[in-house]
């Protein structure tokens, strides 16, 4: 990856998470640093603590109640000169719908000013929130007390998975705190206090501090995207590396692993079970019933589901598994207990569907993400239903699962608003789109191989749920959609397939 590409990544900005358990924020400092993240350009600095007043004139909760106006955006590109705070009264709301229209509203203020500061109440780890924790790079724990914060970080499994920046002069214990020191252990706490030379916490040196979480922000994005120096050097050292892959087994042997492995091939087994008349299911506790019957009847027949099918379907499968009357299928979530075993069985009463005829294709399709449960929402649509045209297929599925390469080909990236964070996959007569992605694993111009991770299912753009939307064309320079520079035209994903006949990613 060229140092260009890794100053256009990490511009796009991020949001810092800052905590001082038990003690009042400095706010003073907390600005100098935003301010120093964006280069003294402006700041943002959200204060979910809700103990300071705002300057925006929006109060947070209704980043998270709504979707900001064009005007009230030009207000604050008007404003951005003297920094931007977020505050006001009310607790934000923590639901699903409420976080993805904060989150949207977030991408549009990156926009005016990149990278931004969040103050997280100090006084509950209960009161934070998981969603706003969880897109988060970096988490600054500062404060008076060393057993204060240690014992909330001890408390906060959601913090505990970020990269702790611990900005307290003396480290937590090991012995009392010791879910706390390793989390702490794994962050970049020593290299940041020794670099910037932090003794007294924040305020002793923001600026300095800025410097170290750009670092660690850049960092991350080279792991997850190696820089093009690193591939040539692996590229020299082959050789040498071929040979001692061929001599470490004649010289240390080892036992076969009979265990399950999260890489293995998923795709002779989902074969095999897709001709079988039912399959069981154990459900962990967390696990939606209403995903799952989407998924056992997109499977069986190759339909997109709606509501009355889901519960006709959903009557007969609890009444033939014996689960009638335990209440928890009645809720409107429908989430079995931990340990439940249901057995899904094929529909019986849904006639003649399409299985047969597009059932390779929904096959294909739902195969190529890491997800075992994964299923169709929406099927391509030219014309439109009510004005509104689908120019792909959707593919629902847990955020965060891994978008597999079902080709080798070249990457492009970019980004929208519409279609968030996209990569396409470009070969010689057909281009492959997937948009609304999390996290990008290639980069413009890198030759992808088959069965290769490109990116997760995100939720970025405009999108309800976690989910691919795949686009397909075939290259035309009269084409009227553009990747990278590569012009194609669109077509639809069920005809791409049955036209290339493509192999199993």
């Amino acid at each position: 990856m060229q140092r260009q590409v890794l100053n256009y990544l990490y511009a796009q900005g991020e949001l810092v998470l800052a905590v001082f358990p038990g003690n009042p924020a400095p706010y003073e400092a907390l600005e100098k640093f935003a301010l120093a993240l964006n280069a003294g350009a402006s700041f943002v600095v959200f204060d979910f603590s809700l103990k300071s007043e705002g300057n925006t004139g929006i109060p947070l909760h209704d980043l998270f109640t709504r979707i900001l106006t064009n005007d009230e955006l030009q207000a604050l590109e008007e404003k951005k000169q003297g920094g931007l705070i977020f505050s006001g009264f009310g607790t934000p709301d923590r639901s699903e719908e409420h976080f993805r229209k904060f989150y949207h509203n977030l991408q549009l203020i990156k926009k005016i000013v990149p990278h931004t500061v969040g103050i997280l109440p100090g006084d509950d780890p209960t009161a934070l929130d998981d969603m706003v924790v969880d897109i988060a790079k970096v988490v600054l724990v500062d404060g008076n007390s060393t057993d204060e914060a240690a014992a909330f970080i001890e408390d906060s499994a959601p913090l505990r998975k970020k990269n702790i920046i611990w900005l307290l002069e003396r480290m937590p214990e090991k012995k009392r705190f010791p879910k706390c020191a390793k989390a702490v252990r794994k962050g970049a706490s020593k290299n940041v206090r020794k670099k910037a030379k932090i003794k007294n916490g924040i305020a002793s040196a923001p600026e300095a501090l800025a410097e170290c979480v750009q670092w660690i922000t850049k960092e991350e994005i080279l792991r997850k995207n190696p820089m093009e120096g690193l591939s040539r050097l692996f590229r020299n050292l082959f050789p040498l590396f071929l040979l001692v892959a061929f001599l470490v087994p004649f010289i240390y042997p080892t036992s076969i692993d009979t265990s399950h492995s999260n890489m293995r091939d998923r795709i002779p087994e989902r074969n095999k079970l897709s001709v079988a008349p039912s399959f069981d299911y154990t459900f962990d506790g967390k696990e939606n019933l209403r995903r799952i019957a989407r998924y056992a009847i997109g499977r069986f027949n190759a339909v997109i589901s709606d509501d009355k099918m889901i519960r006709q379907y959903l009557d007969e499968t609890i009444s033939e598994n014996g689960y009638k009357g335990q209440g928890w299928e009645d809720n409107a979530l429908a989430v079995p207990p931990q340990g439940t075993v249901i057995k899904f069985s094929r529909p019986d009463n849904l006639g003649k569907t399409a299985a047969d005829s597009i059932g390779a294709a929904w096959k294909y399709w739902t195969s190529i993400l890491s997800d075992s449960i994964a299923y169709i929402t929406e099927f391509y649509n030219e014309r439109g239903i009510g004005g509104r045209k689908h120019n792909g297929i959707d593919v629902a599925s847990r955020k965060g699962a891994r978008i597999l390469a079902p080709f080798s080909a070249k990457a492009y990236t970019s980004r929208d608003e519409r279609g968030g964070v996209i990569i396409g996959l470009v070969r010689e007569k057909d281009v492959l789109i997937f948009m609304h992605c999390d996290q990008l694993l290639y980069l413009d111009g890198q030759e992808v191989m088959q069965g290769d991770p490109i990116a997760t299912v995100g939720m970025t753009g405009h999108t309800t749920g976690p989910h691919a939307h795949v686009v397909t064309g075939v290259i035309d320079r009269r084409g009227n959609s553009r990747i990278g520079n590569v012009k194609y035209k669109v077509i639809d994903p069920i005809a791409w397939y049955y036209k290339f006949k493509p192999n199993t990613p």
